[in-house]
């Protein structure tokens, strides 16, 4: 099966997510996927990709629509799925994934998942910074005690870095020891204590080129509500511009407000779809 048409069928179904064909590749591997297809003849008109107990993506050709195609790769992709005995299926989420939900741009598809029953708790929200415009001295944030200062991490700082992610977010620990990107930090002058922590991924932009992303921004318990994150991200930001980014795309946004008092704006939201097995 050929990349290019898995692709070329992906930029049909989802027009307001496009993203380049290495992006494509590079987060869904489909190679090593299990794809479940559909043909009219010779061409791809629907498939769906399948990682762990997660749908990674469903895609049917518009042409091809509301014909029980969609229902027969939903089908296949279950039972797939429902062989390791899992306790529950996701949709777009897991270890290989594009979009992170269902969008809920699309009325229809997020109907159709929930006829099969599919509910969601949450909403994702992808978000972005126009840094053309962003100032940040103009931004009106908590500004954290003087004692607080930035830097990137070093390897030296690895054992200290993940006892601090654990006290945060433990499901983080892992991404922490194989990050390559750059690790920003917030550190207690006086103590060396590591407060705060966020991921740059200066080529993160997943749907909007020639961005960054930040991810995975945390502050430990005792430090928190003191304006440190707040500030993380916008020394985050002050860095992208400074390197000549022009956007910052945020994706598994939980915390709008929060963000949107930074500068951000919603620009996506995806229905975080899943089944239990019972």
């Amino acid at each position: 099966m050929k990349i290019d048409d898995l692709y070329g069928l992906y930029v049909k179904c989802f027009p307001n997510y496009l993203c380049i064909k290495d992006t494509f590749e590079t987060f869904l591997k489909p190679q090593q996927a299990a794809i479940y297809t559909e043909y009219n003849k010779d061409k791809l008109i629907a498939y769906t990709i399948v990682w762990g107990n997660s749908i990674s993506l469903l895609c049917v050709n518009p042409e091809y629509q509301n014909k029980g195609i969609g229902t027969k790769l939903l089908y296949k992709a279950e039972s797939h799925i429902q062989k390791n005995n899992p306790s529950k299926i996701l949709l777009g989420r897991g270890s290989h994934y594009l979009l992170q939900g269902v969008p809920e741009s699309n009325v229809k598809a997020v109907q159709f998942f929930k006829k099969f029953g599919y509910t969601a708790s949450w909403t994702s929200v992808n978000m972005k910074l126009d840094l053309k415009i962003f100032n940040y001295n103009m931004l009106k944030i908590p500004v954290p005690s003087s004692n607080i200062s930035f830097r990137y991490a070093e390897p030296s700082d690895m054992n200290a870095l993940l006892t601090s992610v654990d006290n945060t977010q433990p499901e983080w620990h892992n991404i922490f020891t194989t990050c390559i990107d750059p690790v920003l930090l917030a550190i207690e002058s006086d103590t060396n204590c590591i407060l705060g922590f966020e991921i740059l991924s200066f080529n993160g932009g997943r749907f909007i080129k020639n961005a960054g992303c930040i991810g995975c921004v945390g502050v430990i318990t005792s430090a928190r509500n003191k304006g440190i994150g707040r500030q993380m991200v916008a020394k985050g930001a002050e860095i992208f511009k400074s390197h000549g980014l022009k956007s910052i795309e945020l994706r598994y946004v939980y915390l709008v407000d929060w963000y949107k008092a930074l500068g951000f704006e919603i620009t996506d939201s995806q229905w975080m779809g899943e089944k239990l097995i019972k």
